[in-house]
């Protein structure tokens, strides 16, 4: 009797660690399944964000470069007594402000004193301020021109100021300098309509521009010594720098991806709530800045809890019907042959359902997937550049096609044999994949002719990248029956233009820029 109740216990507690353990497999599955989601949206919403980051600043690079140039500027630094060239130079950086619609420009003498400036009659002018310290002053002074983020001294106004040496002859006089306004850059990052938040940290991890007003002006983590002398020195975020962001890393996914708990501002203090996020950077080319995407979890995690707690559930019927049966085994051999017949029937079933699965799966990538090359078929090309055509139309965003044809393919089947042929076609679309951006779509669109979709690119960055894929193929070898052969590529470029409905006419216009292009003697690009 005594070894019957051990033996029931016993039951009872392997039952109870099926059920947890397949309620939580279940979880770390789904969550898993979350976690890939939640690295899609937010390398989407990196790629359609941080590229808009640096286009208010990038339209004024040129003007500190053309206002040293200038000879009021030049006869101003020479003659910096003198108040009717001064006069002159404040004019001037008036009307050149005004006309490129900047912050403010102004020039500084060889000492870092403003000695005139576009706002020189504004209460708040820069004129007679010395901003030697400023390191945009002294990379110029060094390097030739120099760039850098920080509040305004004066204005007290968040800007990016670009600058460029002043020359005369060899020796320089001074230095121009531009201020573009970010003050509002980041007014329009709206956490609910973009589906989370977004923060751009500086090279010593403090944030200057948020979609949530707390964190702005907050380092990540406490200021190394060296980073708070350089913060204090260049006066970078003059009076407005503020305690570290509440951030607690929970797991790091990869090196640009982890989860975090952030204390929100009332709950920094007590701890009581903290919000959960995917987290996912990327460092922004030649500024030393990061772009920060995060994405709220609790709706990922509450799903995948869910997951988990129906599966145990299910686990736990699963028992249930496991004990019946065993009892139902006590009173009826028949019985019994039955369920063992119906659990067959089930496996049965369950084997099938996966081959189906296995089976749907081939045939979708059968369906979309030209069988020779690998590449994308025509089919698919359609219907993901309807996709790519809403998206340029609602993001205003440049949509680019490229046909591409090899030279006389009917040549080298002719001389070589259809197999060849074959080779040649694998091997461009070889060429081409290597080449192409992961936004970028490529297809077979029958014979020897395929064609591209280049998201996010003008006409002329369109002609460059085929431009280049035709040198690449023309510089290739391919080995034919034990002999080398070299082929050439004919591409025809257009641009998807806003007044166009569809895609059929972007590709009509391409399909006319490759015809002109192997008329015009093949192995070039046409841009129509």
């Amino acid at each position: 009797m005594r070894a019957e109740t051990v033996k029931k216990l016993g039951g009872m507690v392997l039952a109870l660690a099926t059920i947890a353990a397949a309620g939580y497999l279940s979880y770390s599955f789904s969550h898993n399944a979350e976690i890939r989601d939640l690295h899609a949206k937010a390398e989407r919403r990196l790629a359609t964000s941080s590229a808009t980051l640096f286009a208010p600043i990038d339209k004024y690079r040129y003007l500190p470069a053309l206002v040293a140039l200038q000879p009021q500027v030049i006869d101003a630094l020479r003659h910096q007594d003198d108040k009717r060239r001064l006069r002159l130079a404040n004019i001037y950086l008036e009307r050149a402000n005004s006309s490129a619609e900047s912050a403010v420009v102004y020039i500084l003498n060889a000492k870092g004193v403003v000695i005139a400036a576009s706002n020189w009659q504004q209460p708040t002018s820069f004129v007679g301020q010395n901003y030697a310290f400023r390191p945009y002053f002294q990379d110029a002074l060094r390097d030739g021109s120099g760039r850098f983020y920080g509040v305004g001294v004066t204005s007290k106004m968040p800007g990016f100021f670009l600058s460029h040496e002043v020359r005369d002859g060899g020796s320089v006089l001074g230095v121009a300098a531009v201020k573009v306004d970010l003050g509002n850059l980041d007014a329009g990052w709206n956490s609910a309509r973009l589906g989370g938040e977004f923060f751009v940290t500086d090279e010593h991890g403090v944030i200057f521009l948020s979609s949530h007003p707390d964190w702005k002006y907050r380092p990540l983590a406490v200021l190394t010594a060296d980073a708070r002398d350089e913060v204090r020195r260049t006066r970078q975020y003059d009076t407005v720098l503020k305690e570290p962001l509440a951030i607690t890393t929970l797991a790091q996914l990869r090196t640009d991806e982890k989860l975090a708990d952030i204390a929100q501002e009332d709950d920094a203090a007590n701890g009581r709530r903290q919000e959960r996020y995917f987290i996912k950077t990327a460092s922004l080319a030649d500024s030393g800045w990061t772009f920060n995407v995060l994405i709220p979890t609790a709706s990922a995690d509450l799903r995948a809890a869910g997951t988990g707690a129906a599966t145990a559930v299910a686990a736990a019927f699963i028992m249930l019907a496991v004990l019946y049966v065993q009892q139902a085994r006590r009173r009826s051999q028949e019985r019994e042959k039955s369920r063992q017949e119906l659990e067959r029937t089930h496996t049965a079933l369950e084997q099938q359902h996966r081959e189906l699965q296995q089976l749907t799966e081939e045939l979708r990538v059968t369906s979309i997937t030209d069988p020779l090359t690998g590449a994308y078929n025509r089919r698919f090309f359609f219907e993901t550049a309807g996709k790519l055509v809403s998206a340029a139309q609602r993001h205003g965003s440049a949509l680019s096609i490229v046909t591409i044809d090899v030279d006389h393919f009917k040549r080298i089947n002719d001389l070589y044999g259809h197999p060849a042929g074959d080779e040649v076609l694998r091997k461009l679309t070889e060429i081409c994949k290597d080449a192409l951006r992961e936004s970028d779509v490529f297809a077979r669109f029958g014979g020897e002719e395929f064609i591209m979709a280049l998201p996010n690119s003008d006409s002329a960055a369109a002609y460059a990248a085929a431009e280049r894929l035709r040198i690449t193929t023309m510089e290739q070898t391919i080995v034919v029956k034990d002999a080398p052969l070299r082929i050439t590529i004919s591409c025809g470029v257009s641009q998807f233009l806003p007044q166009e409905t569809g895609i059929d006419e972007t590709l009509k216009r391409a399909d006319e820029a490759l015809y002109e292009a192997k008329n015009s003697g093949r192995n070039r690009v046409v841009l129509c």
